[in-house]
């Protein structure tokens, strides 16, 4: 089936034209930055926009749409392993959103508390709570694995203090899978609560939340939809609904109260009171409809699939000469990004010529998360910031595979990248 998915796929096999005016067929391994759009979910946005009526609005329309839509937060919640009576489910415009709610939310609870992060994390996942926060960074190991004992250290250190510690749940740069669980149990242990991005996980392979008396509970996840092959933008923010209630709404606007007066405001129950505005109906509707996709194919069917696409991948790259792959002795990878670079070529030029030679798009420079390349390739901040100033940033190349792509593409991908290399050497 797998080598059939690219049919469902909007622009899997685009023609492009190379700097030779050679025509080839388009490769996409850039599916962590965003996936290729189903194109059954745009089959079903494009039949339903004739239908498009504001969410509540009176009528049958608007009485079918206003259902479709709240219909989703049930299929989100069994998709990821929540509990309906206990989490709420709120829409966000994509996890980045998520995220900032949920650091304000815990700003309004006490601005002077302490959150840990790691130095794993896309800026999504650093940047909300070190604008909000005094924020501490749990190291990396120099392969490239979370420092669990660092962050032990800093939940000791920080005991009483620290009320959320936010890890990813897979690396967008080298796929490793930090053990989100035993890292559930061990914050739990600290009287914290966990976020785990899981943007980058849920599309690759089966993910649950666990019961809230699991000592390894996921407390709040976030997610995006355009990580899971639909091209409109949506998000989810799940967590404690005892949590949601206590405070109020990051984005003030229509749809939030139940009244107000010149003199009273009443704000509606979460989750409405945290969605502002107009609602992203079709954003949601597409992410509903691809997360149906995806339980319908088998997420353990895909992350086998996947790991064959990996390992593949793996092995064709190490025997290219001059190529550094990161992490690469982890055993923790587990989904399909791998980030290299190549001895004496610039990333950005590896990068840019892959796509105008051989029209193969990929990943390029720090990917949205720059400590941790910083970390990789071995530059100290102070460095990093040297670096930058003269225009020449750390950064790498990346890999990020995706259900519909195949071996065939990963061959075209190690034939275009042994021909840069000749390229350097014939050169000296």
């Amino acid at each position: 089936m797998f080598s059939n998915l690219s049919k469902y796929i909007e622009g899997a096999n685009l023609p492009v034209i190379t700097a030779g005016g050679k025509v080839t067929k388009r490769v996409y391994f850039n599916n962590a930055a965003t996936t290729l759009a189903l194109r059954p979910i745009m089959q079903v946005v494009n039949n339903n926009i004739p239908l498009l009526t504001y969410i509540d609005a009176p009528g049958a329309l608007g009485r079918r749409n206003t259902k479709w839509y709240e219909d989703i937060r049930d299929l989100t919640l069994n998709f990821v392993g929540g509990n309906a009576a206990l989490d709420t489910v709120i829409y966000v415009k994509n996890s980045t959103e998520g995220i900032n709610l949920l650091s304000d939310l815990y700003h309004q609870e006490n601005p002077d508390q302490v959150i840990i992060t790691t130095a794993m994390e896309h800026m999504a996942n650093y940047l909300p709570y070190k604008n909000r926060f005094k924020t501490v960074l749990a190291g990396v190991t120099p392969g490239g694995e979370l420092d669990l004992a660092d962050l032990e250290k800093k939940l000791k250190k920080y005991k009483n203090k620290v009320k959320l510690v936010a890890v990813t749940g897979a690396s967008n740069v080298t796929g490793i899978t930090p053990p989100i669980y035993q890292i559930a149990r061990l914050v739990h242990q600290y009287k914290a609560k966990i976020l785990v991005d899981v943007v980058q996980l849920i599309q690759h392979q089966p993910f649950s939340m666990k019961p809230h008396d699991d000592p390894e509970h996921i407390d709040y996840i976030v997610f995006s939809a355009h990580k899971c092959y639909t091209p409109i933008d949506g998000g989810i923010l799940i967590g404690p609904d005892n949590f949601f209630k206590k405070y109020l709404p990051f984005l003030d606007g229509a749809g939030t109260t139940e009244f107000i007066s010149s003199k009273k405001i009443i704000y509606t129950p979460p989750p409405q009171r945290f969605e502002a505005g107009f609602p992203d109906l079709f954003g949601i509707i597409a992410m509903g409809e691809a997360l149906k996709f995806l339980k319908n194919v088998g997420l353990h069917n895909i992350a086998a699939y996947e790991k064959k696409l990996y390992d593949y991948a793996k092995r064709v790259l190490k025997n290219i000469p001059g190529v550094t792959i990161y992490a690469e002795n982890s055993t923790n990878v587990k989904i399909p990004c791998i980030s290299f670079n190549i001895q004496g070529v610039n990333y950005r030029k590896v990068a840019k010529t892959l796509a105008s030679q051989s029209g193969i798009e990929v990943g390029a420079g720090t990917v949205g998360a720059n400590i941790y390349v910083q970390s990789l390739v071995g530059v100290s901040p102070e460095k990093a910031y040297q670096d930058y100033l003269c225009g020449n940033p750390a950064g790498l190349v990346r890999i990020s595979l995706g259900m519909y792509n195949t071996l065939a593409e990963i061959d075209h991908f190690a034939a275009a990248l042994s021909k840069l290399t000749k390229q350097k050497e014939s050169r000296k």
